[in-house]
């Protein structure tokens, strides 16, 4: 099981990191240089070939990188050049046009460092970054990783304005004392509330007010912009100061909606810790914007904004962190039958009402009830149903359960899953 850290680079090595992300870059945009011409002239060149052409081309350079630091710049090149060309290859088998995919093209002035296991040294409690013999190293004090990492890279945080270190530790799987045995939750997700969960006993419902006034708010703003932005002369000074403004404003609402998300992911995986559960149940809500279903302009816009994907990529990488199983079940038809009965009812507001056998709950919860039955087999037992508790986001929202999950996080432990 791997883990990431992301550590500052210290201030005096700002400068060297600088210097060794445009080593990078330089050699990054040589191999690309190297594909247009063979591209021009309708050749196709070999791995192997193009290694040795790129390890003759830096041999004649004076670049202070480690020697599988400056493999990795050209072997990225290499990845994506091969996967353009796949890519090409299957539009031509399924008659496609291939005029708007395009080989890597653009050079980088600034690129990303990676640094191999090789490359890496620990030393106590200070992360060793080794460039070319005899040149100077990068040196990360009191990091507290307790092993070597196996990978790292070194990045530029553009909103941070400096470099930082992604480095990539193998952590032995956890064992836990959970109590009860296979337990499953069900999740439920929906456009109002991002997720609505049933355990078997009760519903929690997770508030989405917080995220939709995001998005209502992101929806606004990029109107005004792009209304802006469409009476401007493109590449005019004022056109780049609207495009500038646009992309700060989707990069700072974006870490708004990750900001909401993660909480609430970090919080339902707290409590399936503490609860012992053992599976996550998901409904599988998969091709719901291909439906051909006329709904009206606003509905439309709430599915295509629907975070759905989102919410169930993050919740699988915390998942599989906690040991935890997450699958998927179709959720056709969840949310209008009848958890007792199995009648179907259309809700007309916030509550369902069967007319059938007259049982009522909260909507919400109907589809993740049954989304439970449908895994698990069993029926709902209406004595045993309590109320359904909400979780609101705020800004300090924590995860219900304090875990350590590795020695570095021992002094600065947040109580949320990593």
């Amino acid at each position: 099981m791997d883990k990431t850290y992301i550590l500052p680079v210290p201030n005096e090595y700002q400068v060297l990191a600088r210097e060794l992300s445009m080593q990078s870059g330089k050699i990054y945009s040589k191999a690309v240089s190297f594909f247009k011409k063979i591209n021009r002239k309708g050749l196709r060149i070999k791995q192997k070939t193009f290694y040795r052409y790129m390890e003759w081309w830096i041999h004649q350079k004076g670049f202070i990188l480690h020697s599988q630091s400056k493999q990795a710049a050209y072997q990225q090149a290499w990845t994506n050049y091969t996967a353009t060309l796949r890519k090409i290859k299957k539009a031509k088998k399924k008659n496609k046009n291939t005029s708007k995919i395009r080989l890597p093209y653009r050079n980088k002035k600034y690129y990303k460092v990676c640094f191999k296991d090789s490359a890496i040294g620990l030393e106590g409690n200070s992360l060793i970054l080794s460039n070319m013999k005899g040149a100077e190293r990068i040196v990360i004090g009191s990091v507290r990783l307790g092993i070597k990492p196996k990978y790292a890279e070194l990045l530029y945080h553009a909103d941070k304005g400096r470099y930082y270190v992604h480095v990539v530790v193998e952590i032995a799987g956890r064992q836990k004392d959970r109590g009860q045995k296979g337990n499953v939750l069900a999740i439920d997700p929906g456009v109002i509330h991002p997720m609505v969960c049933f355990d078997g006993k009760k519903v929690a419902v997770y508030n989405g007010g917080v995220l939709n006034s995001i998005l209502r708010y992101r929806n606004k703003k990029l109107s005004e912009l792009q209304s802006k932005i469409s009476g401007c002369q493109k590449g005019s000074k004022r056109w780049v100061k609207l495009q500038r403004a646009k992309i700060k404003l989707l990069r700072r609402l974006s870490n708004q909606i990750r900001d909401v998300l993660g909480k609430y992911t970090s919080h339902l995986i707290g409590y399936c810790v503490e609860n012992g559960i053992t599976t996550i149940v998901c409904g599988d809500v998969k091709g719901i914007r291909n439906s051909k279903e006329k709904k009206g302009k606003v509905v439309n816009q709430k599915v295509h904004q629907w975070l759905f994907r989102k919410i169930s990529r993050m919740i699988e990488q915390k998942a599989e962190f906690a040991d935890i199983k997450v699958v998927y079940v179709k959720e056709n038809m969840t949310s209008q039958t009848c958890p007792v009965c199995g009648s179907k009812n259309k809700p007309q507001d916030r509550n369902y009402e069967c007319k059938s056998c007259g049982f009522r709950y909260h909507r919400d919860g109907i589809g993740a009830i049954n989304i439970y039955s449908k895994y698990t087999g069993s029926s709902l037992v209406v004595g045993r149903l309590a109320c359904p508790v909400g979780v609101r986001y705020k800004a300090h929202l924590r995860c219900p359960v304090e875990w350590n999950i590795h020695p570095w996080n021992k002094s600065h432990s947040t109580g949320k899953v990593a």
